[in-house]
Order: structure tokens, then sequence, then C-alpha cells
């Protein structure tokens, strides 16, 4: 009996983090499936060059998600946790970030022309060669 502890604990932490990363992936999955991901999981996602747009992640978790080089034009990031995303060279014409967390967020190379960041917290997000024509805070 008590040799049977060790084992059945380590089968019960193998299916918790099997568990969880298939969370993640169906977050994924159902958001290329849908274009919606509202307040998913959707941390540490690959959708590098993803085509997503009016995609609607409002609430969602994209904590240092890559998205970059994808198509979110007109994508719906309301009260999203962005922080430490990567969003280098994306085009984000007409994205909504309102009320988003985008601490240390790179929108390096981006187009954020027309975007919206109304209440968004911005701390130490990078903004090299970005266009901003039309931005809205």
């Amino acid at each position: 009996m008590y040799k049977l502890k060790p084992v059945i604990s380590s089968l019960i932490i193998s299916l918790i983090t099997f568990g969880s990363a298939n969370a993640g992936e169906d977050a994924e999955t159902r958001l290329l499936e849908t274009n919606k991901c509202v307040e998913c999981d959707l941390n540490n996602a690959e959708l590098e060059g993803a085509q997503l747009r009016r995609a609607d992640f409002s609430g969602a978790y994209l904590y240092r998600a890559n998205l970059e080089y994808a198509d979110l034009r007109g994508a719906n990031f309301t009260g999203a946790d962005l922080s430490n995303a990567r969003l280098r060279g994306a085009d984000l014409r007409n994205a909504i970030f309102n009320g988003a967390m985008l601490k240390y967020t790179n929108f390096g190379d981006a187009d954020l022309s027309g975007a919206s960041f109304v209440e968004a917290k911005l701390r130490g997000a990078r903004f090299a060669n970005t266009k901003v024509d039309g931005i809205q805070f």
C-alpha cells in the first residue's frame, strides 16, 4: 500500500500536466477554426503569421504569445493580457486594445494605424519603427 502512494502521486501529476498542455492546444485550434477565443488561455501560443482578421480575443490570456507577422486587422483584444507578447511586424490596423494589459509587449515594425488603446496598460511596451497613424489613447 505504501509503495503505491508515490506511483499514484506521479500519475496524478502527469495527468494534470498533460491536461494543461492540451488546454492551450485546444484554445489555439478553436481560435483558428472559429476566429474567437473569448477569455481563453493562449499563454505561450505560437501563432506566428496566422490569418486572424477581426478575431475576438476579448479577455483572453496571451502572456508571451507569439503573434509576429500575423494578420490581426480589426482584432478585438479588449481586456486581454498580452504581457510580454510578440507582435513584431503584425498587421494590427484598427485593432482594439481597450483596457488590455500590454506590459513589455513588442509592437516593433507593426502597423497600428487606427488602433485603439483607451485605458490600456502600456508599461515597457516597445514601439520601434511602428506605424501609428490615427492611433487612439
